[in-house]
């Protein structure tokens, strides 16, 4: 008899316990449920703020789109061909330097496109500095990047350039390619990948903004059954086993910052380092050396951007700029997509990658960004029509210490040692930087969750 009850109440229990959770509705949790619910699983996203999207959300004012910061879509990486596995469409110009410049020692030189343009820029001084860019362009397809993982972009630049400046050519690269400010702080495999996906495909500025992207995978989910809580954030989770451990899955106890509480089968996080270790730090199931790794990993790279939108160009021959001996960016996104609702806004990008050893000034990183516009744009003061400046906003989670000894092995998408837990975010797998590895865990942790090697075709009838 009472082998009887503990069976009912375990059916019981089982049967109150919902199928997956995902925390956080940013690419990646969004990402995420549309690969578990386009398979018949009942997911449901749990989003703190009041709309999804994370850093991928638009904001519409005076009629045009703004991007949290300088947003590039890179087309030969993962994120384009998930995107399609999805159905998502997007649209937009692939981006040509032909307007774009160098800044150097307070000179604007054009961006170097072709060999015969390496050859003849004063950007490089000397033909051995020539030699050795065009020597990386040749034999970048041909490198192993997997066995570049374990050192430093500092650290493979320092061995591979004899020249100051040829070194830091390639060195803009990188930044402008991760978004990261320190060389030493990201593996020389990403960084090169980076380049490399930039170079071969190209990028482009998606029209009307990333909250494209973002409205679609919602509809998608919801097409599909997901659900989608939104303004309430997860403040604990724990699990439990039922009374039959042996013949039942685990399930989880999310507790929300409205004191309500819910059971689920699984749980992904797809939110950031930190989150993760403040929800994880008090779980006796979690390795105390997983919990390490979490704090250490917890360094994102940051950046100081001024989103501008102005009423005309003081200077059309100049669409971008980047900083060689500083770490600047400046780019007209509208230039290549359509980022107002008639289609003739023109907005600025403009960037400063944060040194995370410096203290941060807000106002100096600010006035720097605008000599830079002084730089391209003579005159662009008097023609604002709106500009924001967010100072410190994280542009990537995936940057590492290379001292901590961690910097091979990204964490994967399972956490180790504990049952139907998963993580996913631009921090996590061995796939990608920026969205491409948000895109690329996602899909990952979602076909953990399915037992499946590889993705099934959304069907024309779930979306």
């Amino acid at each position: 008899m009472t082998n009887q009850i503990v069976k009912t109440l375990t059916n019981e229990s089982k049967d109150k316990a919902k199928e997956i959770a995902i925390i956080g509705g940013g690419l990646a949790g969004l990402t995420a449920a549309v690969y578990l619910a386009r398979d018949g699983k009942k997911v449901t996203v749990i989003e703190k703020s009041s709309e999804f999207g994370g850093r991928a959300r638009t904001t519409v004012k005076d009629k045009l789109y703004f991007n949290q910061g300088a947003h590039a879509l890179y087309l030969d990486g993962i994120g384009p061909k998930i995107l399609e596995e999805m159905n998502i469409k997007f649209s937009g110009k692939k981006v040509d330097a032909a307007k774009y410049f160098v800044t150097k020692k307070g000179k604007m030189y054009k961006v170097p496109i072709k060999l015969s343009q390496l050859f003849t820029t004063r950007l490089l001084n000397g033909l051995g500095s020539k030699i050795e860019v065009i020597g990386f362009f040749t034999k970048l397809n041909k490198l192993n990047l997997k066995e570049l993982n374990s050192i430093s972009f500092q650290g493979w630049l320092d061995k591979n350039f004899k020249n100051s400046d040829s070194k830091d050519f390639i060195k803009m690269l990188g930044r402008i390619a991760t978004y990261t400010y320190n060389a030493e702080n990201v593996s020389a495999g990403l960084a090169l990948n980076q380049i490399k996906i930039a170079v071969n495909g190209g990028v482009i500025y998606i029209d009307k903004g990333w909250q494209t992207l973002v409205e679609q995978l919602v509809e998608i989910g919801k097409r599909n059954g997901v659900k989608y809580i939104n303004g309430k954030s997860v403040v604990a989770i724990k699990q439990s086993y039922n009374a039959d451990r042996q013949n039942t899955q685990p399930f989880w106890n999310i507790s929300l910052s409205d004191n309500t509480s819910f059971e689920y089968h699984n749980i992904i996080i797809a939110t950031n380092p930190s989150h993760v270790y403040s929800l994880l730090k008090d779980n006796a199931l979690i390795d105390p050396a997983y919990l390490n790794q979490l704090e250490k990993i917890n360094r994102p790279a940051k950046v100081a951007t001024l989103d501008l939108a102005l009423s005309g160009l003081s200077n059309p021959n100049v669409y971008g700029a980047y900083g060689m001996d500083n770490p600047f960016y400046l780019s007209l996104h509208s230039a290549f997509a359509k980022l107002s609702t008639d289609g003739n806004g023109i907005l600025f990008h403009v960037m400063k990658y944060l040194d995370p050893s410096a203290k941060q000034d807000p106002v100096q990183d600010k006035a720097e960004l605008e000599e830079l516009l002084d730089m391209a744009q003579p005159g662009w003061r008097k023609m604002v029509l709106r500009q924001r400046f967010l100072p410190n906003m994280i542009a990537s989670n995936t940057v590492i210490n290379i001292n901590d000894g961690i910097l091979e092995s990204r964490p994967d998408v399972v956490v180790p040692g504990v049952d139907n837990l998963y993580i996913v975010g631009d921090w996590v797998g061995q796939e990608g930087m920026l969205a491409d590895a948000s895109f690329a865990s996602a899909k990952a942790a979602a076909l953990k969750i399915l037992n499946k090697k590889k993705a099934i075709p959304i069907h024309a009838g779930t979306l």
